[in-house]
């Protein structure tokens, strides 16, 4: 979902009514019912659950769809490329056992609801919370430690099926920036102190100056060869089934070409953000650290270099991602001028824990209960 939901059920469900039937094969007269914006989960696109019934041959047919609505002003990133997302989405439901959702349409014009959006099928399941985190609250708490244990370890097998996915054969090249220059890293890192700049606006984070100050001293003689990242590896993006089976691999924005650890760094570090960045202890359950990078290895394949580097890159993304959250929340009047989100955040406190940095000097900010 966005951070303030903006569309409207009843209208978005006429809409669909009208628009669908060019898009779904043999359809006729559709129907839509139980049109729902979703409330609970990310901090980006709008996500609008659907149900589309008509009859076709005589048959009555009856489908669950989403569409991911990009903002229309005023979003989490300066641009949305919902062709490159479906993309990517696409192929690997197509020809990988990742879970991606299938991809049915792509409206382009804006003219059905006022901004671009994919079509994609409805996975059914439950989502680790963002608001509040599924770490303090929700039915996460409640499993078992051996549920959550599955939880986890079914996260981690998906980060890796997307990290063994074969980018060449599913024509996923596109995620390359070669207009970034250098190597898929050096693209990472630049695209990230582009964006770290556009969402700064003069007023930078002593937290991450330090940190990217640390990235560079630091960073690693050599890289991993590229695959593709998924680029926002956290629970919160998964939908869970029966027996804490993945459903549902959702929010390919941040979708890249680069070393495999920058997922698992990321992974972690949301873990570490969750737990650590909030002042609380790891739900038990949870594996540690180091368990989560060696069932990783084993589920990859792959052999985890620098994840100490990684988890820091992902550490900075984190906050800077945070303090675009906190700017855009106060531009839209969810937040007051002087709110602390933008500089101090669980991300930050995390970060600067990680990398024994001073702390943000002022009080942690989150969303809940202001949007």
């Amino acid at each position: 979902m966005a951070l303030i939901n903006q569309l409207d059920p009843a209208t978005v469900g006429d809409s669909l009514a009208v628009w669908l039937p060019s898009v779904l094969d043999g359809a006729g007269k559709v129907a839509v019912t139980d049109v729902q914006v979703s409330a609970s989960n990310g901090m980006s696109s709008e996500s609008v659950l659907l149900k589309a019934a008509w009859t076709q041959d005589g048959v009555r047919v009856e489908r669950g769809l989403v569409v991911r609505v990009a903002p229309a002003e005023g979003g989490l990133f300066p641009t949305y490329d919902l062709a490159r997302e479906g993309l990517v989405m696409g192929a690997l439901a197509e020809h990988t056992d990742v879970p991606a959702p299938q991809v049915v349409a792509h409206e382009q014009t804006g003219e059905v609801l006022g901004a671009p959006f994919l079509l994609v099928e409805r996975v059914y399941g439950e989502v680790p919370a963002d608001d509040p985190p599924f770490t303090m609250a929700g039915w996460v708490l409640e499993l078992s430690d051996a549920g959550r244990a599955a939880l986890y370890d079914n996260a981690l097998r998906v980060i890796a099926g997307i990290a063994r996915a074969d980018w060449r054969a599913l024509g996923l090249d596109v995620l390359a920036r070669p207009d970034l220059g250098g190597s898929p890293l050096d693209q990472q890192l630049r695209h990230w102190e582009d964006f770290y700049a556009w969402t700064a606006r003069g007023t930078p984070s002593p937290t991450i100056d330090a940190a990217w100050a640390w990235l560079r001293e630091h960073r690693p003689a050599s890289e991993s060869d590229p695959v593709i990242v998924w680029g926002d590896a956290r629970p919160g993006n998964l939908m869970f089934g029966p027996d804490q089976q993945v459903t549902g691999v959702f929010d390919w924005e941040m979708a890249a070409f680069g070393p495999h650890e920058l997922d698992l760094g990321y992974f972690l570090f949301l873990h570490r953000t969750y737990t650590d960045g909030l002042g609380i202890p790891s739900p038990a359950g949870f594996p540690d650290r180091a368990a989560m990078i060696a069932r990783y290895e084993e589920l990859s394949g792959l052999p985890v270099h620098d994840i100490d580097w990684y988890e820091a890159f992902a550490g900075v993304r984190g906050a800077i991602l945070l303090m675009r959250v906190g700017t855009l929340m106060i531009d839209l009047g969810a937040l007051p001028p002087d709110a602390a989100l933008p500089l101090a955040n669980p991300a930050g406190y995390a970060l600067a824990s990680m990398l024994e940095l001073p702390a943000p000097q002022a009080e942690s900010g989150w969303i809940t209960g202001n949007r």
